[in-house]
């Protein structure tokens, strides 16, 4: 029968290196179009998957994006408003933030488009389910390229944990320059094993001719390539509004601190964080921190212009998200509701947790300065 082991394996030993870059044995694990880990009918997030996001915390934070959105579409004014979210999963946080946005500008959600970009048939069905009633007005494509080539759109582009599952090549600072990781078949050991390839590959060397990394020696860093071609792909589908970006991820300076001598790649399977992407191929997620220095700089260079960037509490506080603490005198943690979205707020914006781990980037194109302006009051509420 075959495997996502074996096809990965043979992919090695075709190879006249007999081994190939770590971007291609990730892209191979997460998205390979039958067998990788994003594609594969399997539960992802939640209690049955390998990890939590924000959305999944509590609806509350769903609301509070659909809030900040809410008001940027009242400084934008579009014609015809328009929502796209990006890599939206099982389709939770939409669902929520629609529901939100239709209880407090049912004027707007009746003339607000819907679209969501979703690769994987998967995900596309748990969406479907998900929205419900609502599956009428959502507009679904593959891929960005694809909606951008019949229309751009007026409003907010959206996405949370999407760029942290992009392919990475990883970079490594030996004695005598940078190397370039790679992946081969180990025959004794009957694994995968990790090794430098004879030479970085040309797509690499492309960038870190324009980039140039001060690596310490022995210090790793991952390199998304993918990254570039998906903000172009951004800015080509957006005409005028603003995009919100929430994920892992740091500045290139914090990514490239000593205290981060390994990189930041990372795996998860069964709640279980782990370093080793040789282990459960095709059934583990692996991520990688965001550089959001260059998706910045990306940006700008797209047409996409740095608005905003800062951590998800201080996003979240921003946007009324304490507005939505509960008064209670409950007890009993488990029935109250009250407590319930109490606790999810205090996980969401905890600069320990969740607060401090994920940033969010908003970016701008043709959009009113109002929109910049409001999210760097100190007392913002956009």
């Amino acid at each position: 029968m075959e495997t996502l082991e074996q096809l990965i394996r043979e992919e090695c030993e075709q190879s006249p290196s007999r081994m190939i870059p770590f971007a291609r044995f990730m892209e191979q694990a997460l998205y390979h179009p039958r067998y990788g880990y994003y594609t594969a009918n399997r539960p992802k997030v939640g209690k049955k998957g390998d990890f939590y996001t924000s959305a999944t915390v509590h609806p509350v934070f769903a609301e509070t994006i659909a809030d900040a959105i809410v008001c940027m579409m009242e400084v934008l004014k579009p014609v015809q408003p328009t929502i796209v979210e990006i890599g939206g999963g099982t389709g939770y946080l939409m669902t929520h933030l629609l529901t939100r946005i239709r209880n407090i500008q049912p004027a707007l959600f009746a003339k607000l488009n819907v679209i969501v970009i979703e690769a994987s048939p998967y995900h596309r069905a748990l969406q479907q389910e998900a929205f419900g009633h609502m599956t009428n007005r959502i507009e679904w494509h593959a891929s960005l390229a694809e909606a951008a080539k019949e229309r751009t759109v007026e409003g907010v582009i959206f996405s949370n944990e999407w760029l942290d599952a992009f392919p990475v090549h990883i970079v490594e600072q030996g004695k005598d320059g940078l190397v370039e990781i790679g992946v081969r078949w180990d025959e004794q050991a009957s694994a995968f094993a990790e090794c430098v390839l004879p030479a970085l590959t040309p797509q690499v060397s492309r960038f870190l001719a324009q980039e140039k990394l001060a690596l310490s020696t022995g210090m790793r860093a991952e390199i998304c390539l993918g990254m570039h071609d998906a903000v172009r792909d951004v800015s080509s589908l957006l005409a005028r509004g603003a995009v919100i970006t929430i994920d892992y991820g740091d500045s290139q300076e914090l990514l490239h601190h000593p205290a981060r001598k390994r990189g930041t790649l990372m795996c998860y399977h069964q709640h279980h964080a782990h370093e080793d992407p040789f282990r459960a191929v095709g059934e583990q997620d692996m991520t990688a921190h965001v550089n959001f220095s260059l998706l910045e700089k990306w940006g700008e260079e797209a047409g996409l212009s740095a608005a905003w960037y800062g951590r998800q509490d201080d996003f979240l506080i921003r946007s009324g998200i304490l507005q939505k603490l509960v008064e209670h005198q409950d007890r009993d943690p488990f029935t109250s509701v009250a407590m319930k979205v109490n606790r999810a707020i205090q996980q969401l914006i905890l600069p320990g947790g969740m607060g401090g781990i994920f940033k969010v980037l908003v970016q701008t194109k043709a959009a009113p300065e109002e929109i910049t302006a409001h999210l760097h009051k100190k007392d913002a509420r956009l």
